[in-house]
C-alpha cells in the first residue's frame, strides 16, 4: 500500500512544539518544556492515525457519558447515521462510564482504519444500535490531534511550573 509521508505533518506538529516550548520555557524556565524530536512526533501521528477515524466530536453529557455535538460532512459516523445529540451508551457492546474504563480502553485497542465499530446510542429516549467503519485519519485531522496534543502537553506543564 502506498501511503502518504508524515513528515510534513510531523515537522509543523514539531514547528508547533517548537514555538510552544519556546514560550513555556520563557514562563516558566528551563524545566518547563520535554525535549521532544522529529522521530517522537513521527511516533505520536503514527500511533495516533493507527486508532482511525469516524468523524465525529463529542461533549460531556447531563446525564452522563458523551453526546455527539457535531458530525464531519462526508464521515463514517454521517454514511452510518449518526445524529447530533445521539447520547453514546456502548461501544461493541461494552458500556460506556468509568466503571467499564478497561473493558473500553481493551476494545479501542483492537480497532483500526477498516475495522466495523457497533455503538449503542439513546436518541429520542429510545436505544437504537449504529455500525461504522473506521476510516484512515484525514491529514488535516491528525494534524489538529498532534498540535492539540502538543499544545495541551505544554500547558501542562507551564501550570505545573508556576
Amino acid at each position: 500500500m502506498n501511503r502518504p509521508s508524515l513528515q510534513p505533518l510531523v515537522a509543523i506538529a514539531a514547528a508547533v512544539a517548537l514555538l510552544s516550548g519556546a514560550a513555556a520555557a520563557y514562563a516558566g524556565g528551563a524545566n518547563c518544556a520535554e525535549a521532544h524530536n522529529q522521530a517522537d512526533y513521527q511516533k505520536m501521528a503514527e500511533k495516533m492515525a493507527a486508532k482511525g477515524w469516524l468523524g465525529f466530536q463529542t461533549e460531556p453529557a447531563a446525564a452522563g457519558g458523551y453526546a455527539v455535538k457535531a458530525i464531519t460532512p462526508g464521515s463514517p459516523a454521517e454514511k452510518a447515521g449518526f445524529q447530533k445529540g445521539d447520547l453514546l451508551v456502548a461501544l461493541n457492546g461494552v458500556k460506556l462510564g468509568e466503571e467499564n474504563k478497561d473493558a473500553i480502553y481493551k476494545v479501542k485497542s483492537t480497532l483500526g482504519p477498516g475495522k466495523q465499530v457497533t455503538y449503542t446510542v439513546k436518541r429520542a429516549g429510545a436505544e437504537k444500535t449504529v455500525t461504522a467503519t473506521l476510516a484512515p485519519v484525514p491529514r488535516e485531522v491528525l494534524a489538529e490531534w498532534v498540535g492539540e496534543h502538543v499544545l495541551d502537553h505544554t500547558t501542562m506543564v507551564v501550570a505545573a511550573a508556576n
